[in-house]
């Protein structure tokens, strides 16, 4: 048995020859293992830089083929693409470095800046493109007065840039075409940036003119025969509707007259549906409709830019009634579309929609 004299000599400080004096701490085995239990251990990390020159290369490959394209693009008219650049003073070389993390983190930052300088690259090019073309969109409306909320306008975050924007209810039978943003830019760029010309046109035929003269801003390869199944949805034809009260779309002039609705249908399409209600009608049935001040009972009158009569009968040669000056065409703020639900479709019905 060990007696408390020897264990206090142990700790007792030693005298060195030099007179220095140590003290003598002893540590067992055991308090040891219990520091490092439960701890993993420290990972080998195995560092590939071969593998990521590979994919270095690859993104050089991608920057020189889209610079290529984007002179293409220089020497034509077509609209500019979005294309990833290299910026002018980026690495040519791959720095070494000791970890993986380490190339990442450098590969990560070099991207970004080659997205920021690509992002500027576009917006210059695509500005300097619609000068020259005389092919600019109007600007976004961002105010809604009262009267305006019961015709079917409201505040939204739906502008592209960030900021707001007015949004605006059109019938659910305009959900199809209306989906297609490309076709939706062309109709406000002829509104805006060609509302002389588009005001001179009198007949579909003089509108044809118009439209082959200024759909390749859009569709760079409209003729091609990829292109067949788009040409057959997308016709001077269509568009004149869009542009016509009929279709309840651009916030021009109302119809006077106009078949307005007394109950929201049901969700049930019945015999009678077809002769109570319309596909130009505005049911109002959005969530923002019931609590946020926004439409009335009825819907609203029909209301575009233009009047095509007989369009059946006369085809190419009829007659185009424009409801707006070019002037008024011009200065038009721009809106985003949005359709409203099939009414006549059970899945989106709930008894919270009827007034």
């Amino acid at each position: 048995m060990t007696s408390w004299a020897n264990i206090a000599k142990r700790n007792l400080p030693t005298t060195t020859a030099t007179g220095t004096t140590t003290t003598t701490t002893t540590t067992s085995v055991r308090d040891t293992k219990s520091v490092n239990a439960g701890k993993a251990p420290e990972p080998v990390i195995q560092f590939d830089r071969e593998g990521f020159l590979q994919r270095w290369r690859i993104f050089e490959d991608m920057y020189v083929q889209y610079k290529e394209i984007l002179e293409s693009e220089e020497r034509s008219q077509i609209m500019p693409t979005y294309l990833i650049l290299r910026r002018p003073d980026a690495a040519i070389t791959v720095p070494v470095f000791a970890t993986w993390d380490q190339h990442e983190e450098w590969m990560h930052e070099e991207k970004m800046k080659n997205n920021k300088y690509s992002d500027e690259v576009f917006q210059r090019r695509i500005s300097e493109w619609r000068t020259r073309m005389n092919w600019h969109l109007p600007p976004w409306k961002t105010s809604v007065s009262p009267e305006e909320k019961l015709r079917g306008f409201y505040l939204s975050c739906r502008n592209h840039n960030g900021g707001d924007a007015v949004s605006y209810f059109t019938p659910y039978s305009t959900a199809r075409d209306l989906e297609n943003e490309k076709l939706v830019d062309m109709m406000w760029c002829l509104i805006h940036s060609r509302s002389e010309e588009l005001t001179a046109c009198r007949t579909v035929a003089d509108f044809t003119v118009l439209f082959e003269r200024t759909i390749h801003f859009e569709y760079p390869n409209w003729k091609s025969q990829t292109h067949q199944m788009l040409r057959r949805k997308i016709t001077p034809a269509n568009i004149l509707w869009l542009f016509s009260q009929k279709a309840n779309v651009f916030p021009g002039r109302g119809r006077p007259g106009t078949a307005r609705w007394e109950t929201v249908p049901t969700g049930f399409r019945t015999r009678e549906s077809d002769s109570i209600y319309t596909k130009s009608m505005v049911f109002f049935t959005h969530e923002i409709c019931r609590f946020g001040e926004v439409g009335q009972k009825g819907g609203r009158e029909e209301t575009g830019i233009c009047v095509v009569e007989r369009m059946k009968q006369d085809g190419e040669n009829a007659k185009i009634r424009w409801l707006l000056s070019a002037k008024q065409l011009h200065e038009m703020e721009r809106v985003e579309f949005n359709p409203e639900y099939d009414p006549f479709s059970a899945e989106w019905y709930s008894s919270d929609f009827d007034y």
